[in-house]
């Protein structure tokens, strides 16, 4: 059990990153709502610099602070080393291809393709400690059921995809099967602190790359394609951060701040 007072300091600390991180998200909308236009061929055009340097500088802020939130629930705590570190890689991935796709060009793309990609290995990999570690496992019917509907909604998706990535056809088909397999393997895990959380930000994660992936090489642009592609990125990894510091403090006593599922 934590002293009363590292306690209320942790609280503090939270509440802190918590207010920053909100004011960063409403930051970003704001400068994409009044400097971001999209164009009819797909593209997006910011009517001012200043705009677009708040709009990316907030994005590059994202991922530290919740990188920094889950740092400051786990710190101090022996337990779970692997899933930690496998958790802050997956998110310093993440970050640099954040900060890839503020940058023009294909060979920026491409980091963030290549970036990302690591990330979701990374999730993936912490999914995996999880259950070599004794999480729980869903029921076989349960993972049938997930994996039927994954299969059923990637498949012709992503073969719409191939064929209007050109080059890049080959990296849409990986990518989507690692992003794919992640997903999978948040249902893998059965009922455990953090587990629901996990999977919605899983199934985020799915939604706001498949959403980009249909703008940039599906028939058209997505109408707020910038929104829809931002919100569901931020709850993504707002959920992921939850459910994995909840699942690394499945063993403690219930003190940090944001709880754990029964």
């Amino acid at each position: 059990m934590q002293p009363k007072p590292f306690i209320s300091a942790l609280r503090r600390s939270l509440r802190i990153v918590d207010v920053s991180f909100a004011l960063v998200v409403a930051a970003l909308f704001v400068a994409a709502h009044f400097g971001l236009t999209q164009e009819p061929a797909g593209g997006e055009a910011w009517h001012t610099t200043e705009l677009k340097w708040i709009h990316d500088v907030a994005k590059g802020l994202l991922l530290p602070l919740l990188a920094l939130r889950f740092w400051l629930s786990v710190k101090g705590q022996n337990r779970e080393q692997g899933l930690r570190q496998r958790v802050m890689a997956a998110m310093a991935f993440c970050w640099i291809g954040d900060v890839a796709l503020t940058l023009p060009g294909d060979t920026a793309f491409l980091i963030g393709l290549v970036s990302f990609l690591s990330g979701h290995l990374m999730f993936l990999t912490a999914f995996r400690r999880m259950l070599r570690t004794g999480a729980p496992r869903s029921t076989k019917r349960a993972r049938g059921i997930v994996m039927a509907v994954l299969f059923g909604l990637l498949v012709p998706i992503v073969s719409h995809l191939m064929k209007g990535a050109g080059g890049l056809a080959p990296a849409v088909a990986v990518y989507a099967a690692v992003i794919g397999t992640m997903a999978f393997f948040s249902w893998v895990l059965g009922k455990d602190p953090g587990v629901s959380t996990l999977r919605l930000g899983a199934a985020f994660f799915l939604v706001s790359d498949l959403i980009l992936a249909l703008g940039k090489f599906g028939d058209g642009p997505i109408a707020h394609g910038h929104f829809w592609v931002m919100s569901t990125y931020i709850l993504a990894q707002t959920f992921l951060t939850l459910g994995f510091t909840a699942a690394a403090q499945k063993d403690a006593s219930g003190w940090w701040m944001g709880g754990g599922e029964g």
